[in-house]
């Protein structure tokens, strides 16, 4: 199972302190990241990857076209991989106990989040089309605690997934690299329901958001407790730009 890192090259003090706190960690493929700053948005409305009316940051349009790239690279390698953002943290035992979680799933599998953003709900179901669960998190309490965590090893289970923020860490196999290009592009502006939010609607602003339509409809999973946490310095954000 391949891994792989999204990075931008001009922003290497950022795949530098990956690769120093995930030292413990499997061998990760750098994949660099598509600068938004630079792309033509024209081009990428024209190849079916952008709609007209898509209001993202360029930042935030560069990161969703390089996952996208990497859907592209799983659906033709075959294979399934993990995909990382350059702000991950992995818990020490990540690569045996994620490989073990994936066992448990069913064949038919497409995607499984190892960690989100803890400034928002997690949504998933504690019994499979029985009890939704909304799940809180203190971010700071987080972020105090990463440093310890890449130390920690973590008994996990995974879950049915409904909804979540943030895609820091996750695996996705062949189908479900396959089912995420044909639900989610071209990227657009539209407005997604969140019943863990008191069903507030919000207007989609990042490629995770758009997956966020699609989770429940897919063989979508998440992790309780994570394997992978982020400290999700929005202030320092490549999306934001």
């Amino acid at each position: 199972m391949k891994h792989y890192v999204i990075s931008l090259a001009r922003t290497p003090d950022r795949l530098e302190r990956f690769r120093r706190v995930n030292r413990h960690g499997p061998d990760i493929t750098h994949a660099p990241g598509i600068d938004g700053k630079t792309l033509d948005k024209q081009d990428a409305i024209q190849a079916g990857l952008l709609a007209q009316d898509c209001h993202f940051t360029a930042g935030a349009i560069g990161s969703g076209l390089t996952h996208v790239a990497l859907w592209g690279t799983v659906a033709q390698s075959g294979e399934p991989a993990n995909i990382f953002e350059d702000d991950a943290f992995l818990c020490q035992n990540f690569e045996q106990k994620s490989q073990q979680i994936i066992q448990q799933l069913p064949e038919d599998w497409e995607i499984i989040l190892w960690g989100q953003n803890s400034d928002a709900p997690l949504h998933y179901e504690v019994l499979p089309g029985q009890t939704d669960c909304f799940a809180y998190f203190n971010q700071d309490d987080v972020r105090c605690g990463i440093e310890e965590f890449r130390h920690q090893t973590v008994e996990t289970l995974p879950f049915r997934l409904k909804q979540a923020f943030g895609i820091c860490g996750y695996a996705l196999s062949p189908r479900g690299a396959v089912s995420l290009m044909k639900r989610c592009l071209p990227m657009t502006t539209l407005p997604i329901n969140y019943p863990s939010l008191g069903n507030r609607t919000l207007m989609s602003t990042s490629v995770d958001h758009l997956m966020n339509r699609h989770y429940a409809d897919m063989k979508a999973y998440c992790c309780v407790p994570p394997l992978v946490l982020t400290d999700n310095q929005t202030a320092k954000s490549l999306n934001r730009e």
